[in-house]
């Protein structure tokens, strides 16, 4: 799986033998959603992108958006799984490939306007000094 510098801080694996993707904090899988969600139109078996992806989810570059949306399709091309595992939002059994496929498909308008925000706001594509003040990675740590 290629690496995806644009996105900020999220985790993907995926488990081969159960066909099941387990995402933390990039999709969110209403299973039985909660208040909060119901209150935003989320519904129950809806997927969307967690909402920072229109804010710190992606470094504020032009191309962020769409290096994200092609490092996804590379991760769906790539892993054909059957399930996912969102934290902190549901699983979802079954026919979670298509409807991933079916979100990065459906989230071009959306990357496109992000792309052109950024555009707008940052035309030299600078990434800001101290976007991963609080990533503690060190090797290959997570502590």
């Amino acid at each position: 799986m290629p690496e995806s510098n644009n996105h900020f801080s999220s985790v993907f694996v995926y488990h081969r033998s159960s066909r099941t993707l387990h995402v933390d904090d990039t999709i969110i899988y209403g299973d039985h959603p909660g208040f909060l969600l119901k209150l935003v139109g989320f519904k129950h078996g809806s997927m969307a992108f967690q909402p920072s992806i229109k804010g710190p989810g992606l470094y504020p570059t032009a191309e962020a958006p769409f290096d994200f949306r092609d490092w996804m399709k590379t991760l769906l091309n790539d892993w054909t799984f059957d399930n996912i595992c969102c934290a902190h939002s549901g699983v979802k059994i079954g026919g979670a490939h298509e409807q991933v496929t079916q979100l990065v498909s459906n989230a071009e308008p959306l990357f496109q306007k992000l792309s052109e925000k950024n555009r707008k706001k940052n035309p030299n594509g600078e990434i800001p000094a101290g976007t991963h003040q609080n990533f503690n990675v060190t090797g290959d740590e997570c502590g």
